[in-house]
């Protein structure tokens, strides 16, 4: 009897990664750890110990996300592990336990994100997005440069009177309809999924309403605020100058050998109970999103709602649900607990008040203000941020209050370099038209043109207010 063959292993070999690259970053990080660990910033930057400790995570968690030494979804993990085991022992357990992280990383935003991803899921599912998407294409033609710019003009329009995190949702689902006849590796690929990232942020300066932190400034503005019109006179020029050279920088910087974008030939759904089902519970969360805040409900409560009745009618199933991207939900919960632990430990109060800002002529206090305030709301979220720098920067003397706290507030929807930055980037860092749910692009190649777009739209902040600005406010 002759013996029965081997039968070949279904698991993968395991391959330990040791790429240059990785090597470098682990150790950077590594190395950042151990000085933190010592203690020497306290001394020589006048650090608390939670602050250095804190610094010593940020340092760790920039290094690994820039290196890309591991998944960014396991340097979120990272951070939530160096908060509870050794930044929550430094902090007054009174008033910071380990809650404090958790709640963080498991927070309102979270839910958001949940809600938006099902969201975009379900617009799918109904084929809803085959119906934009023909539509959007029988407007703007076929050439790769117009649908590009049509798809982000109508991301930036739809992100000024919406969350910034629906207007990508809406539009992610189109996206993956017009990529389906697109060859893997096109430069066309991944310039539509910044390009929607990237307008669905810019989107958030238009008016008072469309982003958190220019709410803030509002309330802070009090009866100084300016009015409805005039905030969309110094915005929307601004908004528009820098959709212009994203539109070019994307177009030039990835290429498309794709002579026209087309969808498939079979014809759409027709329009019935399921796509009636999603476009209400669509016009409804959004209506949440926006007047929520009259009736105290969070928008993360808001996001159940797409969440419940789309699996509780079985629109949508479990094996939907475990397709979610959930590693950007860890990505984004990573950001959320990094950013509380910055604030909460002192750090952020520490950079805030050196701010070198003494003796400056008023156009360079806006100016050192703009750049800390790209450089907090990289790692934390735009609306902690202004609500870290109101109060610091109305203090300052010599310096007109309206176009301080304007520019501090257009900074922090300006800073987009990192997946983690805002929840637009983390949306399209985790999309994938791909079965096996690769993404699209890494994390670099959303950082290198978030981080142009960034620099761009500071230059361009600067210009504006030395130019535009003292046209409706007072300097």
């Amino acid at each position: 009897m002759s013996p029965e063959p081997a039968k070949e292993s279904s698991l993968a070999p395991l391959v330990l990664r040791l790429d240059p690259r990785a090597i470098l970053g682990v150790t950077l990080a590594v190395v950042a750890a151990f000085v933190t660990h010592r203690g020497w910033l306290c001394v020589s930057l006048g650090l608390t110990r939670p602050a250095e400790i804190t610094l010593g995570i940020v340092t760790v968690a920039a290094t690994l996300w820039l290196t890309e030494a591991v998944p960014l979804f396991v340097t979120s993990l990272v951070i939530l592990a160096l908060e509870l085991v050794w930044l929550s022992p430094a902090l007054d357990p009174a008033h910071h336990g380990p809650t404090l992280f958790l709640n963080a990383f498991f927070s309102d935003v979270t839910l958001l994100f949940l809600g938006g991803f099902v969201l975009s899921v379900a617009i799918e599912r109904t084929q809803l997005d085959r119906r934009i998407s023909r539509a959007l294409l029988r407007r703007a033609g076929t050439s790769p440069q117009r649908v590009l710019l049509a798809m982000m003009i109508a991301t930036s329009v739809i992100g000024v009177w919406m969350s910034n995190t629906a207007a990508c949702a809406l539009m992610l689902g189109p996206a993956a309809s017009m990529l389906a006849r697109v060859p893997p590796g096109d430069g066309f690929r991944k310039a539509l999924l910044l390009g929607i990232a990237f307008s669905a942020n810019l989107g958030g300066l238009a008016t008072p309403i469309s982003s958190p932190p220019n709410a803030i400034v509002i309330r802070y503005l009090g009866a100084e605020a300016p009015s409805f019109a005039v905030w969309m006179a110094l915005a929307v020029p601004l908004q528009v100058v820098l959709q212009l050279v994203l539109l070019v920088y994307l177009g030039r910087r990835y290429p498309s050998g794709v002579k026209a974008i087309t969808l498939d030939d079979e014809p759409p759904l027709p329009f019935g109970r399921p796509q009636a089902l999603v476009l209400g519970v669509f016009v409804l969360t959004v209506a949440g999103w926006i007047f929520g805040g009259a009736l105290s409900i969070s928008s993360g409560t808001v996001a159940l709602l797409p969440v419940v009745v789309f699996f509780g009618t079985h629109l949508l199933r479990a094996p939907d649900l475990r397709a979610l991207p959930w590693d950007v939900i860890l990505l984004i919960g990573g950001g959320l607990a990094l950013g509380a632990a910055v604030e909460q430990s002192g750090l952020a109060a520490w950079a805030t008040q050196r701010l070198p800002t003494t003796g400056l002529p008023p156009f360079v206090v806006m100016g050192v203000v703009a750049v800390f305030a790209v450089v907090v709301s990289s790692v934390m979220s735009n609306t902690a941020a202004v609500n870290l720098l109101a109060p610091v920067v109305v203090g300052l003397e010599g310096v007109p209050s309206a176009p301080l706290l304007l520019v501090a507030a257009f900074a922090c929807t300006l800073s987009m370099p990192l997946p983690v930055s805002t929840p637009p980037n983390a949306m399209a860092y985790g999309f994938s038209v791909d079965p096996a749910g690769r993404g699209e692009f890494t994390a670099r190649d959303m950082i290198v043109p978030g981080t142009f777009l960034t620099i761009v739209g500071l230059g361009a902040l600067a210009a504006f207010t030395k130019l535009w600005f003292p046209r409706f406010l007072v300097f």
